[in-house]
């Protein structure tokens, strides 16, 4: 990728205007088939985009060669100091989990709606997450972001509650009983 292209001031590579572009290539071939995308399918759509866009990159970031700072369920973590931002990679060919899925659909995430998570997330919380690229690993694709450090102490379970109240959401709970919110 060209200096030019990873610009944050180049509307092109805002993650807004990255999930636009990615869910209006699904869009219209839901329209020719008559049907949704699915997961291989949105794969594939994904690739042919980030080879356009440049944003396949050629050569692992070097944060991989490095053991990680930390690992969740969705990303191996690694704090950078100098720009005080944690860059994040998604599990090779593993995006996520989706939250809301049809039975006969996977119930896990492709590269466009882990990057529309991520859009919205910038959104909602006034985060400025940016996509850097994607990496074709031997095991599988993985998904480069940054995220800026935030200066804080956790929130509790009632700032969490009230934060999303007071934004128009709606408590539910599921088959769990675990509480999650609905706008």
């Amino acid at each position: 990728m060209s200096d030019e292209r990873n610009s944050a001031e180049d509307p092109r590579c805002s993650l807004e205007a990255q999930a636009h572009e990615l869910r209006r290539r699904c869009e219209a071939i839901s329209r020719f088939q008559g049907g949704h995308t699915y997961f291989e399918e949105e794969l594939g759509i994904f690739r042919s985009w980030a080879e356009e866009s440049g944003c396949l990159l050629d050569l692992p970031p070097v944060e991989l060669s490095r053991t990680p700072d930390f690992e969740a369920n969705e990303h191996q973590v690694w704090f950078q100091t100098e720009s005080n931002c944690y860059f994040k990679a998604t599990w090779p060919g593993f995006f996520g989990k989706r939250v809301v899925h049809e039975p006969d659909d996977s119930p896990d995430s492709s590269p466009i709606e882990y990057l529309e998570r991520w859009h919205l997330h910038n959104e909602l919380f006034g985060d400025s997450i940016q996509f850097i690229g994607a990496w074709d690993s031997p095991p599988g694709m993985r998904l480069l972001i940054s995220q800026p450090a935030i200066a804080g102490q956790p929130a509790s379970d009632e700032q969490i509650r009230q934060f999303f109240e007071t934004s128009g959401w709606q408590p539910l709970s599921d088959r769990s009983g675990s509480r999650l919110f609905r706008s």
